[in-house]
């Protein structure tokens, strides 16, 4: 024990929540801190530290309070909560993990749970992901893929595919692609991506100032979203990485150093190593925090980077490339790649540019035949 007159207190990112109530787990509760992805079981009677050192203590106020207390048991209890990262010191409170998150974390405990719990997580190798689905497969059947009216319908126009309706042309077209060419993409096919999914054209006068109009939907149009860009190979772009300035339409280059190997900032998977172009969607939370203090608002963030990533797959598509989304990232890993020291900015999804081989897989034409008949 060497704490002395050190303040300790409950980490400010602790879940209590009782435990199953059978084996081992009987009399006891699960204790998780999203923070640090730190996990365990204690007993109830464990709980007491929980709310004794809900305000900073020393070890030695804790003895002076505890004075029935066996001397062992208590260096014991409290040593193993200090381990394990529950009660921390008074420097580590205040320090840049947890004091930026009490500065700057503004959403609720559910949205902080849900949003730290998935960050920075391991993923399954694709071999590994494709044993799991087919044995899942053998003793599971998938639940339906599509829905079919079963009683009367009204019958809506076909959707034309032919050269007089390009929009849709291209919307058939959209593949993901994971193939690559080598293609050097062009600063005005990676220009028009950009433009397409973040593009600025114009501003709107509101109440609360003069705000971004965007290609895309944006919640309270506070557009959180900035992308940043690792080029590979491209005709006129020297490789490096970059952020892509919507507000000028300009890239500006942050490092000129690439990593050897691109795939273990997305989960290894092997295929993004030959992409020519990444495009990493980075979410700026504070600007969506600003106005909307309801945690439905961080719902509201991923659903506008689905909206960004569609039309920089359509743009993709409609220059000849593939366009391939992502959202098993190396969060961490990412944020220091591209020199974010925020908490709040956090990279979210990503695509690759390139063009693509002909399509491997293969593609049956028309409905989906795993429907399910729905009532009307």
């Amino acid at each position: 024990m060497s704490y002395g007159n050190q303040k300790l207190i409950v980490s400010p990112t602790l879940v209590i929540v009782p435990a199953p109530a059978s084996g081992t787990t009987r009399n006891a509760f699960a204790v998780f801190d999203y923070l640090k992805k730190a996990f365990a079981y204690y007993p109830c009677e464990t709980l007491h530290w929980m709310t004794y050192f809900r305000e900073l203590h020393s070890f030695r106020e804790a003895r002076r309070a505890h004075p029935h207390c066996p001397y062992e048991t208590l260096c014991a209890e409290i040593d193993d909560l200090v381990e394990a990262g529950f009660l921390i010191t008074e420097e580590e409170y205040n320090g840049p993990l947890y004091g930026a998150y009490r500065q700057n974390w503004k959403w609720d405990l559910t949205t902080a749970l849900f949003h730290f719990t998935v960050t920075d997580n391991d993923f399954h190798s694709e071999q590994d992901a494709s044993e799991i689905v087919a044995e899942k497969v053998a003793h599971m059947p998938q639940p339906p893929l599509a829905w079919a009216n079963a009683g009367p319908a009204v019958m809506l126009p076909p959707i034309p595919d032919s050269v007089n309706e390009p929009l849709y042309s291209t919307i058939i077209s959209r593949r993901t692609n994971r193939t690559s060419t080598a293609h050097p993409v062009t600063s005005q096919q990676l220009g028009k991506c950009l433009f397409a999914g973040l593009g600025i054209t114009g501003e709107v006068e509101t109440p609360s100032g003069w705000l971004p109009l965007g290609v895309t939907p944006s919640g309270g149009a506070r557009n959180p979203f900035e992308a940043y860009v690792i080029v590979r190979r491209s005709a006129e772009i020297s490789p490096g990485i970059y952020h892509y300035s919507a507000f000028e339409h300009s890239l500006g280059r942050i490092d000129a150093e690439l990593p050897d190997r691109l795939s273990h900032f997305f989960a290894n998977q092997e295929w993004v190593d030959d992409m020519s172009v990444i495009v990493v969607l980075t979410a700026i939370f504070e600007r969506t925090m600003w106005k909307y203090e309801d945690p439905n608002a961080y719902r509201v963030i991923l659903i506008e980077a689905g909206h960004i990533a569609q039309n920089i797959m359509l743009a993709a598509t409609d220059q000849g490339l593939s366009a391939c989304p992502t959202a098993a990232l190396s969060h961490t890993g990412l944020r220091e790649l591209f020199g974010l020291e925020e908490m709040t900015h956090v990279p979210l999804y990503a695509l690759t540019l390139d063009k693509p081989l002909p399509y491997p897989d293969r593609i049956r034409a028309g409905k989906a035949t795993h429907q399910v008949k729905v009532e009307t």
